[in-house]
């Protein structure tokens, strides 16, 4: 993350930096004003006086009182947010080690980007607080101090040297005083402000890269949010010289996540671990100068001159290069998310510019050309009245949706006959809940809904209607978004089942996979996003089809845009199971209902009075307690009885790595690990240690191994090819495993990316979305303070006997801290609360209908768009139907949506 923000530190450490720096030793310049509207007495543009910084950051006028007309007495007062914007490490090794005329183009563009990146939040996201709680805004002005420094803290190097490496970067600290139209004094909207961090980076990264692609330079390796690095400046390098943030990363890795995970913890460990900076003999110049020729980088030869695109060498170029991407925007924007605010818009549009060489100073025309011409529509406005957008494209597929799910309904076929169904629920042993939602799917119309909750037999209380509808002659086919539960819905049903894209595709290919004859069962269909609903809807209406979707909305939401599931239930009546099966228990099935209603801080409490919430101190800890809990299983004849869960890849990996340990220990992973390069599912780049008897997990469908994503297989032999002896690792690896009762032999390349990394993982641990739909015995969790509702649902759901919750006390803490102002000793009791909070939070994914309703004016902007492209026609609309318009208003009322 390069554009950080974070309620800043005191004013004490900013003035007595600016004075070390500038006064003492004129290492780094003075600090300037930003402070366009001059705010404050402020001149924009002007040398920071640290006595009158001191005193704005206390909220105190020159008489020494409160500025803030309401609570600027209060000792929790927040006098400031720090946003801090610091150049890609390759950029501060070239201003670093370059020459004069190098170092002075490279800070005149920092310059430039960081106050770009200030007009842009000042413009954006610059409002008041108004009015009973902050429950109205008001555009204000920023005012801001602007202290450049150019190194990060000391820190140890991996030749054993120590010192501070270059890192150019800016603390914006933008005051907490907010000048009103009426002259008086409040706070920010700190929120607001917050959620533009994003955004704020793209923008600086923008400006930053055009202004050293002025200078000559070329960039490369365009990452997330625009990030970037100089081309010809390799990664060796520029590890080599990020030595603190590795020293934060350690740190983080010790508090269970990544830096990119958690910017807040990260921040709160960056602050916490950071040794003081000190005036060496040497200079530091010397001294980098002094590490470069240790490592023989030479900046000056390594980094490319020559640019692929820069205004002034190729501007047609770079304007084309922007049009392409400029034009995939909207659709790259919804990937995963059907509605979108303002400041995704401007981030969006930052990406596309960098690397073009065009001026940050259009990314503003770009956003508004986007809404002029409707590629972007705005569907609504939030509760404080700022703007809320979509495409075109979102609006019509997620309208469509009710439209088909109305007309599916509506349509008869597909009878069956009542008593033959219901003797097979009795034989079956259904509860009367049960065979009530049998006998709801099973009715007359071509579209079905079973919701319930996790546990609770959805898929049992199919087999006799899938029974049924096979006596009566029709086909029944089934499909979930993940292979595995494909396959399980195949095994468990006697059905052919296949993953979601593999129908579609096979349907794209011209070969049709529901005829009028054929009803189609959906797993896991919350699962489904919108535009996968959609395909799926518009595939059985054109078929004459029916749909029966089994899923639960409580439960983890679809990956892509919108929700299928939530607009498919809006529309149609849906039959619901709520009687908890799966838990032996009482207590564990109420603590599992508990969870789902966001009652988190009850269910909590449940696990702790059986000694199943265990706290652990640190991450370390928290992976052994969980481990712990099962390795009798792990070890012994049946493994999969248990199942270790974790929210995150990275997660997963450090269980799997504690699992592997013991495994060996036990003898059961016998021989020398052979690394190859992998990638996770997430699209991160790991080493994967294999060797005979590790269970790993295809993360990839191979026809020719008879494998698909989530099969996972026991090794029994590893064949390194291209080994490197020293490391034990190799370009590639023959593996031998069994599947089931089965052999297979593979070399790895065979199931790699583009990019030769294979597509394989530990099978040790699971993520919860891998986790959702499985049933286990046993389970162990890691429940960490980014788990929501969803999350803690599925995860805590899991096992049929015991349920194991494991949390890092440490991470806990410092979360608690870095948000808050919490006493010095932090009580079991106060922690609990507190994580209760986080997983009680639902995290729904939006709808366009969410947002606009009905929409009768999103319609005619729709139409409008339609219009404006050349030659485009809308394929046909209708009307939402009275049922739903009816269920939507209700819902809205009761603030549901």
């Amino acid at each position: 993350m390069v554009a950080t923000w974070n309620p800043a530190a005191s004013a004490g450490y900013y003035s007595r930096q600016t004075g070390y720096y500038a006064g003492e030793g004129g290492v780094e310049p003075a600090g300037l004003w930003y402070a366009p509207a001059g705010d404050h007495d402020l001149v924009d543009a002007t040398a920071v006086d640290p006595a009158l910084f001191e005193r704005l950051f206390a909220g105190l006028d020159a008489d020494g009182r409160p500025l803030v007309s309401k609570g600027g007495n209060r000792l929790d007062r927040v006098p400031a947010f720090d946003v801090t914007l610091s150049a890609p490490r390759s950029v501060s090794l070239i201003w670093a080690l370059g020459d004069e005329q190098t170092r002075e183009a490279i800070e005149a563009a920092h310059a430039q980007a960081v106050r770009h990146t200030l007009d842009l939040l000042d413009g954006e996201a610059a409002f008041a607080r108004r009015g009973r709680n902050g429950g109205r805004i008001e555009k204000v002005a920023l005012s801001a101090a602007c202290f450049r420094h150019g190194e990060s803290r000391p820190a140890e190097h991996l030749d054993g040297a120590m010192f501070a490496d270059p890192n150019l970067h800016t603390h914006c600290v933008i005051l907490n005083l907010a000048t009103r139209g009426d002259g008086s004094i409040g706070a920010l909207h700190s929120t607001i402000l917050r959620d533009w961090k994003m955004a704020a980076g793209a923008g600086y990264h923008a400006a930053l890269a055009a202004g050293v692609m002025e200078a000559g330079l070329a960039v490369d390796r365009i990452g997330r949010n625009g990030i970037f690095e100089i081309a010809g400046i390799d990664d060796d390098a520029i590890a080599y010289f990020s030595a603190r943030r590795q020293e934060i990363v350690a740190e983080l890795a010790d508090a269970g996540v990544v830096s990119g995970n958690a910017a807040a913890l990260a921040a709160t460990v960056a602050k916490t671990t950071r040794a003081a900076k000190t005036a060496g003999d040497a200079s530091r110049e010397e001294e980098w100068a002094a590490a470069a020729r240790r490592i023989g980088f030479d900046a000056q030869r390594s980094s490319l001159r020559t640019p692929v695109l820069t205004a002034a060498a190729a501007p047609e170029a770079g304007e084309e290069l922007l049009r392409e991407r400029l034009t995939s925007l909207p659709d790259s924007l919804t990937e995963t998310r059907s509605v979108l605010d303002r400041r995704d818009l401007f981030r969006g549009v930052a990406e596309a510019f960098v690397g073009t060489g065009v001026a940050a100073e259009r990314i503003e025309t770009e956003v508004a050309r986007l809404l002029e011409q409707g590629h972007i529509v705005e569907l609504g406005r939030d509760r404080l009245g700022l703007p809320r957008y979509s495409t075109p494209h979102m609006i019509r597929i997620e309208r469509e949706i009710v439209d088909i799910a109305v007309d599916l309904a509506r349509r008869p076929g597909f009878e069956v006959e009542e008593n033959e169904l219901a003797g097979r629920c009795r034989e079956k042993g259904l509860s009367d809940e049960q065979r009530a939602a049998v006998l709801e799917a099973a009715g007359p119309g071509r579209l079905a809904v079973v919701e319930g909750a996790p546990g609770t037999g959805k898929t049992t209380l199919l087999s006799p209607v899938v029974d049924t509808w096979k006596a009566a002659g029709y086909r029944v086919v089934g499909t979930a978004t993940a292979w595995r539960t494909a396959n399980a819905l195949r095994d468990d049903l006697a059905i052919e089942s296949r993953a979601t894209a593999s129908w579609l595709a096979r349907s794209r290919q011209g070969l049709p996979f529901l005829d009028e004859r054929t009803v189609l069962i959906v797993d896991e269909a919350g699962l489904l996003s919108s535009r996968e609903m959609h395909a799926l809807l518009g595939e059985a209406r054109d078929a004459g089809a029916k749909v029966l979707l089994a899923g639960d909305r409580g439960q983890l939401q679809a990956i892509g845009a919108g929700s299928g599931l939530r607009l498919v239930a809006h529309a149609v009546e849906t039959a619901r199971v709520e009687t908890i099966v799966r838990q032996h228990e009482v207590w564990a099935r109420d603590a599992v209902t508990a969870f789902g209603r966001g009652e988190a801080e009850t269910a909590l409490a449940a696990f702790a009075g059986r000694d199943l919430l265990i706290e652990a101190e640190g991450e370390a800890a928290a992976i052994c307690a969980l481990v712990d809990r099962v390795e009798d299983a792990i070890v012994g004849p049946e493994p999969d009885s248990a199942l270790l869960i974790a929210k995150t890849n990275a997660e997963t990996a450090a269980i799997g790595r504690e699992v592997r340990d013991r495994l060996r220990g036990f003898g059961l992973i016998t021989g020398e690990d052979i690394e190859v390069e992998a990638v996770t599912p997430s699209g991160h780049v790991a080493r994967l240690a294999l060797a005979a008897g590790d269970r790993i997990r295809f993360l990839v469908r191979n026809d020719d191994l008879g494998v698909v994503n989530g099969t996972t297989a026991i090794v029994t032999g590893v064949t390194p090819v291209g080994l490197e002896p020293a490391e034990h690792s190799a370009a590639r690896a023959l593996v031998e495993a069994r599947i089931g009762d089965r052999s297979v032999s593979f070399d790895t390349a065979d199931i790699a990316d583009e990019h030769g990394r294979v597509k394989l993982g530990w099978a040790y641990a699971s993520t919860i979305y891998g986790a959702q739909g499985a049933t286990v015995d046993r389970a162990a969790v890691l429940v960490t303070p980014a788990l929501d509702r969803h999350d803690i649902y599925v995860a805590a759901s899991r096992a049929r006997r015991e349920t194991c919750l494991v949390v890092d006390r440490r991470r806990v803490e410092q979360e608690m801290r870095d948000r808050s102002e919490p006493p010095s000793l932090i009580d079991a009791a106060e922690r609990r609360h507190w994580l209760a909070k986080r997983l009680s939070v639902a995290h729904v994914k939006e709808t366009t209908l969410d947002v606009a309703g009905s929409g009768a004016a999103i319609a005619d902007r729709v139409q409008a768009r339609d219009a404006y492209s050349k030659g485009e026609t809308a394929p046909g609309r209708r009307t939402p139907s009275r049922q739903f318009a009816s269920r939507q208003s209700a819902r809205e009322a009761g603030h549901e949506l």
